[in-house]
């Protein structure tokens, strides 16, 4: 491994970490300026470098059930595909009024 590359794995290494990169070079012995010195060769050279993309694809989700659930409380009201909404209406008016 090159020096640059050996450098670059300390600045990754620090990074993941979760410490300070101050309280990461005093556990590790390493001069906190020389570790800013890594860590902005690191950051110049990340910036030349092209972006990388991951193709997606998507996929249209498919319900198993035509079923829709309503819960309140104590309370489920179950209404399948083609349900009248004037009698669901009149359904939780009724049930708004017992609860």
């Amino acid at each position: 491994m090159s020096k640059p590359e050996q450098q670059a794995a300390l600045v990754a290494e620090c990074r993941a970490s979760g410490m300070t990169a101050k309280a990461w070079c005093e556990a590790k012995g390493i001069q906190y300026q020389r570790y800013l010195t890594w860590a902005t060769k690191v950051n110049r050279e990340c910036q030349h470098e092209p972006q990388q993309w991951a193709q997606i694809t998507m996929t249209k989700e498919e319900r198993s059930t035509s079923e829709i659930r309503l819960n309140c409380g104590k309370w489920t009201i179950c209404v399948e595909a083609g349900f009248s909404p004037s009698l669901l209406a009149d359904i939780l008016k009724i049930v708004d009024a017992v609860c």
